[in-house]
């Protein structure tokens, strides 16, 4: 699938009046190129909002909040993006669409192709492929293991259309299942205390092993892109210092990696008295950690700053080498403002890799001055403020 425009009305900072995108659409309108297209503006410009407009509707979902209220622009109680696009698998151009519509007794999501409401969430996610890099990816080596988790579900939900639902499954059965540990012994007599653990046991170890098995399976398809991704974009410090040894590694707590779901109800039913103890659930791939190593030690225990960095963008670049030869195209790449959490040369080595990798890119900086790609390049530079395009120079060559 290749972008066209972006239409936006009414999300976030972008109101519905504006250039038409079609007959009776209004709203303001984003024309992409085909390879690599910059919009730059001065903080609350409303770039990032274009970042997270594509997520959505490639996810469904947005990677800024679970609250769709937060989308409408103030004051409105519907939104609406649009993307034109080029299905390559089709042969034919389309329209996908997702609303934002508020009442007063809740607010909704609704997704539709060339006008057809779909029904089901599953026949419209996916349709756009995007890998997505954010200025908080960079917390995730030092940040929380649910951190860690949540980056590679990202990962998986853009690759796997079921995965989002088995998160959704297992939150819901891991909160029962908490609820009943919890519970006072006179609130609830043994037997059906026992009745529900075993329920909620079997579910979780269903929906869990599927979860665990996804995970495991992705760290180690982007171990070896990702080693050598890192080693592209770290390499004059490699040379004056040594190699630097990066890897990737899923760690189960404390069961080991049970990956079945007779392995994972096993381990629910053997720690059942430490967890009604503890009154909460001290197994499962809730627990679970990605660890990103360097030469063979915790990064995030004393990997540099700009070490850091390079890892997680060697993480990104390896996502997108993976969702290349899955698919046969490479997907979107979606940048937010990664030119100012780079220095120049490894962020010249960045682009460098992304010319080689990416088809089309989407990517926000403060100064279109900031992003510079190679001779003979592809680019579309486009000026936001306030929720308005200022300036939108067609696609040129070179930076």
């Amino acid at each position: 699938m290749q972008l066209r425009q972006l239409t936006l009305a009414d999300f976030r900072n972008f109101s519905s009046s504006g250039a038409a995108a079609g007959p009776g659409a209004a709203g303001q309108v984003v024309e992409f190129g085909p390879r690599f297209t910059v919009l730059w503006g001065h903080n609350g410009a409303g770039k990032t909002n274009v970042l997270e407009a594509l997520y959505l509707v490639s996810t469904l979902r947005s990677f800024r909040t679970s609250d769709l209220k937060a989308m409408l622009r103030r004051s409105c109680d519907h939104a609406r993006v649009e993307v034109e696009a080029f299905d390559f698998e089709l042969g034919l151009s389309t329209r996908l669409e997702v609303r934002i519509d508020r009442s007063a007794r809740s607010t909704r999501r609704s997704a539709r192709v060339d006008d057809k409401l779909m029904r089901s969430a599953v026949d419209f996610y996916g349709r756009v492929q995007a890998v997505l890099f954010t200025p908080e990816d960079l917390g995730v080596l030092r940040g929380s293991p649910s951190n860690r988790r949540q980056f590679l579900d990202r990962v998986l939900f853009a690759r796997e259309r079921a995965h989002i639902a088995d998160v959704q499954a297992y939150d819901k059965l891991l909160r029962s299942r908490n609820r009943v540990l919890k519970a006072e012994p006179h609130d609830m007599p043994a037997g059906e205390r026992a009745r529900l653990l075993d329920t909620y046991d079997q579910g979780l170890a269903e929906v869990g092993a599927r979860i665990r098995t996804r995970r495991v399976e992705l760290v180690e398809l982007l171990g070896e892109p990702f080693a050598a991704a890192f080693t592209q974009i770290h390499a004059s410090e490699a040379l004056a210092s040594g190699s630097f040894e990066s890897g990737l590694r899923y760690r189960a707590r404390g069961e080991g990696t049970a990956l079945t779901t007779a392995d994972l109800l096993a381990a629910l039913r053997e720690h059942r008295r430490r967890d009604e103890a503890a009154r909460r659930t001290t197994v499962g791939p809730h627990l679970d950690d990605l660890e990103v190593t360097l030469d063979g030690s915790p990064a995030g225990d004393f990997a540099s700053q700009g070490q850091a960095r390079a890892l997680v963008l060697a993480f990104k670049i390896a996502e997108l080498r993976a969702a290349r030869e899955r698919s046969g195209r490479a997907p979107l790449l979606l940048l937010d403002d990664v030119s100012s959490e780079l220095d120049p040369s490894r962020s010249a080595r960045l682009f460098e890799a992304l010319e080689a990798e990416v088809g089309q890119c989407v990517l926000t900086t403060t100064a279109a001055t900031y992003i510079e790609l190679g001779a003979g390049v592809d680019r579309r530079d486009i000026e936001l403020a306030d929720g308005v395009i200022v300036d939108a120079r067609g696609a040129r060559a070179g930076a």
